[in-house]
């Protein structure tokens, strides 16, 4: 039988039992949560490796594979798959190479509009008010409407197209920057001038060399006052620091984020995690890459990668 690793804990859930015991008759499972040592040490025990989002695999873990014939990462995004030097015989798969299959998927859409809703109506800070300091001031998170306020893009792709969909039946108006023109709506193809327009902007743009730190020090200032802003594709799409100026100078009213620019690293070191820290008060969201972690999207997203990886080892 293939050895096989699965880096996500597929096993604490009784809804994955009947997937993991299908796998379990083709292949000798290992199910971990493990840490870059870790894997670095095992990996050369693996035919099969479906990795964890969380762990940087780079040249050094993948010289010590000796016996690797498919990494199939269960994400669209692959920043976390950094080789350089692929050795021959080992396939990479991503969920990009199957965007019809996963086109149903709706786990991170329905969180970055969760983020949108939360920042808009401050419901985290209304939330830690009544918990921690045991007050009920209904007055002090005087929040804003959905309605007729603009949302803008930074992606009109699968999520973007999903947000925007959700945008209208809360009736906003849509903008969006994108190098395609999608849809019936309205493209804004100049940066600054995008970035001046909406009440709320949403970033669900793939991350690679011409969008990292696309949001920086030098255009965060052409944000419309009092914006929200909400990022959901990778931390390096921001440069953090920027977000921490235009909160400090009322440029942002809110940020969410379910990224980090570090958390590939070590995310304590994290500008705005920091500047969350030292204002407790802030309107920011910050969730650990939750997007796609709901059973529904796990289920079809593992159960696409079993029915591809059996067709591949056939």
């Amino acid at each position: 039988m293939t050895k096989m690793l699965i880096g996500y804990p597929l096993n604490k859930y009784e809804a994955f039992e009947q997937l993991l015991s299908s796998l379990s008759k083709k292949h000798d499972l290992t199910i971990k949560d493990y840490t870059y040592e870790w894997l670095k040490d095992n990996i050369h025990k693996f035919e099969i490796i479906v990795p964890s989002l969380k762990v940087i695999i780079d040249d050094d873990i993948i010289n010590n594979a000796e016996k690797l014939r498919i990494l199939f990462t269960p994400t669209t995004g692959t920043d976390h798959i950094r080789i350089r030097n692929k050795r021959q015989g080992i396939k990479i798969f991503t969920l990009n190479d199957y965007k019809h299959d996963i086109n149903s998927i709706n786990s991170t859409a329905e969180l970055g509009f969760s983020h949108i809703l939360s920042l808009s109506r401050k419901v985290f800070s209304a939330h830690k008010d009544v918990v921690e300091f045991g007050r009920w001031e209904r007055n002090d998170f005087l929040g804003k409407d959905l309605n007729n306020k603009v949302i803008g893009i930074i992606g009109m792709g699968r999520i973007g197209q999903k947000i925007a969909k959700y945008a209208e039946a809360f009736g906003m108006k849509i903008i969006y920057w994108d190098k395609i023109k999608r849809g019936k709506w309205d493209k804004i193809s100049h940066l600054r001038r995008f970035l001046s327009i909406p009440d709320i902007i949403f970033i669900s743009i793939t991350l690679n060399n011409k969008s990292h730190h696309l949001i920086n020090m030098k255009n965060i200032s052409n944000i419309k006052k009092g914006a929200i802003l909400v990022n959901i594709s990778r931390g390096s799409v921001i440069e953090e620091k920027s977000l921490c100026f235009a909160l400090r100078k009322g440029i942002l009213s809110g940020v969410g984020v379910d990224v980090l620019e570090n958390e590939l690293g070590d995310y304590t070191k994290s500008p705005l995690l920091q500047y969350a820290r030292r204002n407790p008060d802030a309107n920011i969201v910050i969730t650990p890459h939750i997007g796609g972690a709901t059973i529904e999207a796990w289920e079809k997203v593992f159960t696409l990668v079993a029915e591809k990886m059996s067709k591949e080892l056939t």
